[in-house]
């Protein structure tokens, strides 16, 4: 057995090592030279992203026994890298323009940033409970210092203390059932689970498994903020500054995700109907009580919470069905959403002046005031709504497909009608920016990256909108 670790075994976790170098060099830089951090925390941390982000392209796949029980060097973890970076990316161009507005320590605020990114990869790249769990406890325990790193902002107070006590539940619930799930089968590997779990012969051992697995599945409901193990989101998105709010809305979304995907179409798929029912079961009030309550809202943190839960409703179908085809619809819908869902923060970082954040006033007459931020902002609601030929219309198409394939008839008639109904309140925004502007409404302000976020966002969604089917065959090679 190969007890040591070789160049090649470096390069195959190089992405993992660069973000977790750059992340203490910002920390070291803002405890040794706050006034350097403060100018050049942005351009390390950006450095830091890109320079991983050519390491996770060219990096090898590793057979090192010491790495391999617990990360994968699959098609799938490297996707899901390059996806992570991407999004600590535009987080960091993102938050650049918010510190043009708000004065707070930088140094600390992006090695957050870049802890979480560093969680999001050990989640993508898991190849066991216990790598799963430490990718998880690492986002979120940034995620909770994250949210109230505003210390003058009051509205910051609560989102952060809220979320640390219902993130410290949903943990607790994710590590007694991965305990649960080792005692019935006795392993936390991934590899071999399945078998593990068709060998079980007692009917209490598998009971035993099967609470574990609903242990599991509620923890990852709650990071993914399906309901009824949403109600922290609307409020923590409220409270936290902007830039976070965008990685919350899709960073974490995709993380928790992702490591569905991982155990449930990858490690155990298709392993017992009753999940995958419980699963559609979930989906019905995510999708139609999300996009109910999404008509209500006047504050654009709050309304893109919501609009997060209705997503994760969409993003259940492909998990529910389970079949071969679900994988490359469930990546599909989270590129397309990510780029919309980013794209819309864009043009919100131009408007955020106050702790309370971008309302729905501050978007009437945006159109006379800034055609192309409301152009801008359009294409993204249009695409998140779905409305051909957006990107957004391909996506969903792609999962109701996969969920009538699979006999799940009506999960697609509820998601049609909630797409329906989502489309009015994306409308809606779209109506008042092309309203009277008020005559107290000042210009945007200017800020070059959130600028050229948005300007990435609307050239993919645009060319995935024209050429979707390059995109949908490379997903569809991605091996398990």
């Amino acid at each position: 057995m190969n007890t040591a670790l070789k160049l090649v075994d470096f390069a195959a976790i190089s992405p993992l090592l660069i973000v977790l170098c750059g992340a203490l060099l910002t920390l070291l830089l803002e405890s040794f030279a706050e006034t350097a951090s403060k100018k050049f925390s942005f351009y390390l941390a950006a450095a830091t992203l890109f320079a991983a982000i050519g390491a996770a392209l060219y990096a090898p796949s590793s057979g090192n026994p010491l790495l391999t029980p617990w990360l994968s060097f699959d098609s799938l973890a490297r996707f899901l890298t390059l996806f992570f970076l991407a999004i600590g990316i535009v987080v960091t161009f993102l938050s650049s323009s918010f510190f043009q507005r708000f004065e707070a320590t930088r140094g600390e605020y992006y090695f957050l940033l870049l802890s979480s990114v560093f969680g999001l990869i050990l989640i993508g790249a898991s190849a066991d409970f216990l790598t799963l769990f430490l990718g998880i406890e690492t986002l979120s325990i940034s995620l909770y210092v994250w949210c109230g790193y505003m210390k003058k902002w009051e509205i910051s107070h609560e989102s952060a203390l809220k979320y640390f006590l219902m993130g410290a539940l949903a943990t607790a619930f994710l590590l007694y059932g991965i305990a649960l799930i080792y005692g019935a089968v006795g392993t936390t590997s991934f590899n071999g689970l399945l078998g593990a779990y068709h060998s079980l012969q007692p009917a209490p051992e598998k009971i035993l498994f099967l609470s574990g697995v609903a242990l599991v599945t509620l923890a990852l409901a709650f990071e993914a903020a399906i309901v009824p193990f949403h109600v922290w989101a609307p409020d923590v998105y409220c409270g936290a500054p902007t830039p976070v709010t965008a990685f919350m809305a899709v960073g974490t979304k995709v993380g928790a995700f992702a490591a569905f995907a991982r155990v449930f179409l990858v490690a155990l798929p298709q392993f017992n109907p009753l999940w995958n029912q419980s699963i559609a079961l979930l989906a019905y009030p995510t999708l139609i009580y999300a996009n109910y309550v999404a008509l209500r809202q006047t504050q654009l943190r709050r309304f893109f919470a919501y609009s997060g839960i209705s997503h994760a409703g969409f993003l259940l179908i492909p998990l529910a069905a389970g079949s071969p085809d679900a994988l490359p619809a469930l990546l599909f819908y989270l590129v397309v959403y990510a780029l919309a869902t980013l794209g819309s923060f864009a043009v919100l970082a131009f408007l955020d002046q106050c702790e309370e954040g971008v309302t729905f006033q501050d978007l009437r007459g945006l159109f006379r005031r800034s055609p192309l931020l409301a152009s801008s902002l359009a294409l993204c609601l249009l695409t998140l709504a779905g409305i051909p030929p957006t990107a957004g219309f391909f996506a969903k198409f792609y999962l109701f497909k996969v969920a009538f394939q699979s006999g799940y008839y009506l999960l697609v008639v509820v998601g049609l009608l909630t797409t329906i109904l989502s489309a009015y309140y994306y409308l809606r925004i779209i109506a008042l920016m092309l309203s009277e502007s008020p005559e107290e409404a000042g210009s945007p302000s200017r800020a070059w990256p959130a600028a050229l976020v948005g300007l990435v966002s609307v050239v993919a969604i645009v060319a995935l909108s024209c050429f979707p089917a390059p995109l949908l065959a490379f997903l569809a090679l991605i091996s398990f």
